[in-house]
């Protein structure tokens, strides 16, 4: 499980490759392969991982200490939301409601946002 302290960390990665990769061929590659090399973590900054944390700081483009009651896992789920209002309205519940990954995964599924 990926900390909810190294979120900050994960948005950092993310604001620079999504910066890099106008000038910088598979900037994501890159990026992945330095952080695990750096860091030792292969599995955090998997390729895979690397495109979440892009994805992270294009949908929230301004860091702010609330996204810490989340963990990198939830966030995960929410990019994945392509509707900004969606995702916001998801965000909050799991905010408000402090519920678990599979709490959220499944109240996504439910697809609650178009009931309301």
């Amino acid at each position: 499980m990926i900390l909810r302290k190294n979120l900050f960390l994960f948005w950092k990665v993310g604001q620079t490759v999504f910066q890099k990769q106008t000038c910088c061929e598979n900037a994501v590659s890159k990026y992945s392969n330095y952080l695990k090399y750096y860091f030792g973590m292969s599995n955090t900054f998997s390729i895979g991982n690397v495109n979440y944390m892009k994805k992270f700081y294009c949908c929230f483009p301004n860091y702010i200490n609330e996204f810490n009651k989340l963990s990198f896992e939830h966030y995960k789920l929410l990019v994945d939301i392509s509707d900004v209002g969606e995702r916001y309205f998801y965000f909050r519940i799991a905010m408000f409601c402090r519920s678990s990954v599979q709490e959220l995964d499944a109240v996504i599924k439910e697809n609650i946002y178009y009931y309301i």
